[in-house]
């Protein structure tokens, strides 16, 4: 069965151009369409969409105000937030409320669907640009935290920081000299030690464990 979508946007143009990106991929099937946040949350209700692609701006009530209703109204349905803000106070208010994706408006054919699927697969999707504000934000602040609470050696540090940062295995076994085997080993004994499962989740820790802090937005 396709995954169910409700695309919510006060611009006809955008929802026209989701509308045909995914018309072409007979894995996802779009329910519905909303024009503002009073919508939305009816149609949510009524609809129990999948996937929801909110906007931030829009009439009545805006994106970031009605996620939490959202997961209340409807639990399973995860949000990303397909947007022309770029700011950081907006993406980290956003990931903080649960949203399971980021995408700006401006690439939004390129990325649609590769968020999706990561979404739908329980994973979080975040643009580039979104990436690399948490990267540069782990790599400063939570991987020196991790050092200083003798959570993780040095070479860890360093292998976390790489693998942040997008480089895979083979790369970063390149860089320090060391077997792809290896780096695998150091990726699972950090991911132990800050109790976490994949890498994705270093997301959730930054935020849950305020190295990324919200306050400062």
């Amino acid at each position: 069965m396709p995954t169910t979508i409700l695309i919510v946007d006060d611009h006809d143009i955008i929802r026209e151009g989701i509308k045909n990106v995914l018309s072409k991929n007979p894995l996802y099937r779009v329910i519905g369409e909303a024009v503002d946040g009073e919508d939305a949350l009816e149609k949510v209700e009524k609809l129990k969409p999948e996937v929801l692609l909110l906007d931030i701006s829009m009439p009545k009530i805006s994106g970031l105000e009605i996620i939490s209703q959202i997961h209340r109204r409807s639990a399973e349905t995860k949000i990303i937030i397909v947007t022309l803000h770029k700011a950081n106070a907006y993406i980290m208010k956003a990931l903080k409320a649960g949203v399971s994706g980021y995408l700006s408006k401006e690439n939004t054919a390129e990325d649609l669907l590769p968020a999706l699927r990561k979404v739908v697969d329980g994973k979080i999707f975040l643009s580039s640009t979104v990436s690399q504000f948490l990267v540069e934000k782990i790599s400063e602040k939570g991987t020196q935290e991790a050092v200083k609470k003798g959570l993780l050696t040095f070479r860890e540090e360093e292998i976390l920081r790489l693998v942040v940062e997008g480089k895979t295995a083979k790369e970063i076994g390149e860089a320090l000299y060391i077997s792809p085997r290896t780096v695998e080993n150091y990726k699972n004994t950090i991911l132990e030690k800050l109790g976490l499962h994949k890498i994705s989740d270093l997301i959730k820790y930054a935020i849950k464990h305020k190295i990324v802090d919200i306050d400062e937005y």
